[in-house]
Formats: structure tokens, C-alpha cells, sequence
């Protein structure tokens, strides 16, 4: 019965998800801050984690660069979504990062829309794909946005075209956590991971 209901709705998953991949950050410290592990890190299955910090507090080191070399290192296949226009190849090859096609796939993208349209997209294609197999023979993905900050809605662009800056009333924060709720629900049950940067402004 169990098994039949399942199988019989597609949105459901049964059984624990616990996560097996974990992926450093390139600092001991940090890994065990996380999980409690010097070897550890972040947790891949399902899972989403967010770095949070000042502008050039070192975010994008640790997540397109350092995560990004562990997911090459341990077969982990991983989609750089930039949102900033800031991830040169030069600073990612300095960096050991492999920037062949088949070891990484990067993407620039600026509206909440265009990047939530990619990730369904994608994830959509992933399931089609490899939903049949055995989930220890699905492939391992790594989705990084950096930064979800830097992300803007099309009211946004409206208004700039316009020259009329009103605000976004808070459009896009609802919009913002529409996409990673959405996101989360579609890798619930599959190998993926979510990780994602983002901008605080701290008071003097």
C-alpha cells in the first residue's frame, strides 16, 4: 500500500533523506562549525544552505570556488548561476577550478523570473532524465546563485526604464521566497543540493 501510494503520486517521496554527500567548504573550522565535522561541510540531497555576510567578506570564495573544487573532486556536477557578472574563468582557473563543460556549468541571469524559469527548467530535464534510476544512480548536482541579493524583479527594470524608483513595496522578497520554496519542494527526493550567497548590511 505504501509503496503504491507513492509511486502513484508523483510529489511524494517516501522513507528518510538524510544527507550523504557533504562538501567542503575549504576551512576546517567552518566544516565543523556546520556539521560537526572537520571534513564535512555543506550537506548536498535535498538540502539548501545560504552564506550570508558584508560585501568581500569572502562568500563567493567559499562557494564558486572552494565548494565548487570538492563537487569536481567528488563527483558532483555543479550549476553556477552568477547574478552579478562577477565570476571571471581567469579568478576560477587561479583557483583550481576546472571550467570544462563536462566538469561545471555556468550561467548569468539577473531577474528573479529568467533564474527561477532555469532552475525548473533544469530540474524538470534532470527528472525526465534520470527519474527512473535508482536514487543511488542518479547523478549529483550542486545548484550555486550567487548572490540571491543582486537578483531583481521585473517591476524593477519597469521602474528603471521608466526613471520612476518607487521601491518594490516588497515584491521581491516574496518573489525570492517563492523560488527557493518551489525549488526545495522539486529536489526534495533527488541527489541535488541548493546553495546560495547573500549581501547583509550591518549598522556602524
Amino acid at each position: 500500500f505504501k509503496k503504491n501510494v507513492a509511486k502513484s503520486i508523483p510529489g511524494l517521496s517516501q522513507g528518510f533523506n538524510d544527507p550523504k554527500t557533504w562538501l567542503s567548504t575549504g576551512c576546517y573550522a567552518l566544516n565543523y562549525l556546520i556539521c560537526g565535522d572537520f571534513k564535512g561541510g555543506i550537506p548536498l540531497e535535498g538540502k539548501f544552505t545560504m552564506f550570508a555576510g558584508d560585501s568581500g567578506s569572502g562568500k563567493s570564495y567559499i562557494t564558486s570556488a572552494n565548494i565548487v573544487k570538492d563537487c569536481q573532486a567528488k563527483g558532483v556536477y555543479p550549476v553556477l548561476v552568477d547574478t552579478e557578472n562577477a565570476l571571471d574563468e581567469k579568478w576560477l582557473v587561479d583557483l583550481d577550478v576546472d571550467t570544462s563543460e563536462d566538469k561545471m556549468h555556468k550561467i548569468s541571469g539577473a531577474t528573479i523570473d529568467d533564474v527561477s524559469a532555469m532552475i525548473g527548467l533544469l530540474i524538470d530535464q534532470y527528472k525526465e532524465e534520470h527519474g527512473a534510476k535508482p536514487y543511488q544512480d542518479r547523478p549529483k548536482m550542486l545548484i550555486i546563485i550567487d548572490s540571491l541579493g543582486m537578483l531583481i524583479t521585473p517591476n524593477q527594470v519597469k521602474q528603471f526604464e521608466e526613471g520612476d524608483q518607487k521601491g518594490d513595496m516588497g515584491i521581491k522578497a516574496k518573489q525570492l521566497t517563492n523560488m527557493l520554496r518551489v525549488t526545495m519542494a522539486k529536489i526534495a527526493s533527488q541527489p541535488i543540493g541548493l546553495l546560495a550567497t547573500n549581501a547583509i548590511v550591518t549598522g556602524k
